[in-house]
């Protein structure tokens, strides 16, 4: 394995580790997305908060630290939470993680700023209720349709072991009262990173379904996804509280996870998410001659179509793209196409009905759609085994297809946004090259940042 080169347009730290996107919001003029961030090593033993601001989602700037872990009832961990404007005011809400004696104690925290760049902690505003264990986390607070506030937070019963969500409500943002279970999971034993918003009068949950062992006290399998629902606000009820049922993958990928979502000032609903899934093997193969490790999913506009949720890449990120790529015409309809970078866009459209793509990206990656099976696949090779793994959705038609590579990962948009799949790459080589059946309109440019 080698070092390779640090990637163009996605979101990641100079050192340590990146984990899930917090706190999105438009602040003064500032587009603001803080994470998880171990800055010290490439694991999990530490947790803070970093942060990158831009005014255009476009243009970056990385701030390193914003809020460490420096209280008694954070000092094991600064985790995840969201931000809100509110009275001019950034309103900033994470879970403070403390052990004694290795047994967790987690709390609801605030840290209000005035200007965002200083930020003074508030302390606990929210504690563990009893029925939960500690395992409860990750708020995230959301405007209601009315004047008050609200926050889910992820949680596991203290008795059952069973995920759950729960609602908070506040008339200010800062003395909060709990109200309901909003939702509950009997398969999973946690629920992370959950987030509520309306779009066109629905509201969308998008949450994280958590397998663990209970004795160990270590996660086993993990993945986000979404349902949309009603919300009683008076009540905090919602029409569809079973976690387990009706639900639907927002990423097909290999790595995504802990999405969250924030509105700008475009009246669009942005989602950022946590690009990596990978087992602890994976990582620290993937981690081991890099300075830093994992970067979060391209900034992505969440519409709702036909009763299901699609993504689209924001519209800014396509002034990066550069110059026309010259696709070289095979008589048997294949092409190929090589560049001597690994960061490039391509977009397929007007698919003839009933074709099958077959494509192939060097030895990393494999696209691949049966028209017969109705399935789309994406296979990557394995960095560890040096075997194709495969991830797969159902697809009943293939219309159109937009692919951002970058330099080791990439994200695929299906049907303008009806499936995503998003993956990182282990890139063998310091350009690129892509073969395969040519049954559209393809066009492919590179990638300026």
């Amino acid at each position: 394995m080698k070092q390779f080169v640090r990637q163009k347009f996605h979101l990641e730290p100079n050192i340590g580790l990146l984990n899930d996107p917090n706190g999105l919001v438009q602040y003064k003029g500032l587009y603001y997305v803080f994470f998880q961030w171990n800055r010290f090593e490439k694991n999990h033993t530490y947790k803070e908060w970093g942060l990158f601001t831009s005014k255009n989602l476009i243009d970056w700037n990385f701030k390193g630290s914003a809020i460490i872990p420096d209280q008694e009832y954070d000092l094991n961990g600064v985790y995840s939470g969201s931000s809100y404007v509110i009275n001019d005011k950034l309103y900033i809400f994470y879970t403070g993680n403390r052990k004694y004696e290795n047994r967790r104690k987690s709390s609801q925290c605030l840290v209000i700023s005035k200007n965002g760049r200083n930020f003074l902690k508030k302390g606990i505003i929210i504690n563990t209720p009893t029925k939960y264990s500690e395992h409860f986390r990750d708020p995230k607070i959301f405007k209601g349709k009315e004047k008050d506030y609200f926050i889910v937070v992820g949680a596991q019963t203290a008795e059952t072991k069973q995920g759950a969500i729960v609602l908070y409500r506040s008339p200010e943002g800062e003395n909060w009262r709990y109200i309901s279970e909003l939702a509950i999971s009997q398969k999973y034993q946690m629920v992370e990173c959950p987030d509520l918003f309306s779009i066109e009068n629905k509201y969308i949950l998008l949450y994280c379904l958590q397998h663990r062992d209970n004795e160990k006290d270590i996660p086993l399998k993990s993945f986000a996804v979404y349902k949309i629902v009603d919300l009683d606000e008076a009540t905090g009820r919602l029409d569809d509280n079973n976690l387990d049922e009706n639900y639907f993958m927002i990423d097909y990928g290999f790595d995504f996870y802990a999405p969250q979502t924030f509105k700008d000032d475009k009246n669009r609903r942005i989602l950022w998410a946590w690009m990596s899934r990978m087992n602890d093997d994976e990582e620290e193969a993937f981690a081991k001659l890099q300075d830093s490790i994992h970067c979060l999913t391209i900034p992505r506009e969440i519409l709702i179509k036909n009763g299901r949720l699609y993504q689209k890449p924001i519209e800014e990120l396509y002034r990066l793209l550069a110059e026309k790529i010259e696709i070289e015409k095979q008589s048997d309809g294949q092409f190929d196409i090589v560049n001597d970078r690994h960061s490039m866009y391509l977009k397929l459209k007007d698919i003839a009905s009933g074709q099958d793509i077959d494509w192939t990206v060097k030895d990393e990656i494999k696209i691949n759609y049966s028209y017969k099976k109705k399935e789309f696949a994406l296979y990557r090779l394995n960095w560890l085994t040096n075997n194709w793994d495969k991830k797969s959705c159902d697809l009943e038609s293939l219309m159109d297809l937009e692919i951002w590579i970058d330099n080791s990962s990439i994200e695929i948009f299906i049907n303008a946004g009806e499936k995503v799949f998003s993956s990182r790459i282990y890139p063998k080589h310091q350009g690129i090259s892509i073969s395969g059946n040519l049954c559209g309109d393809l066009s492919v440019r590179n990638i300026d940042k």
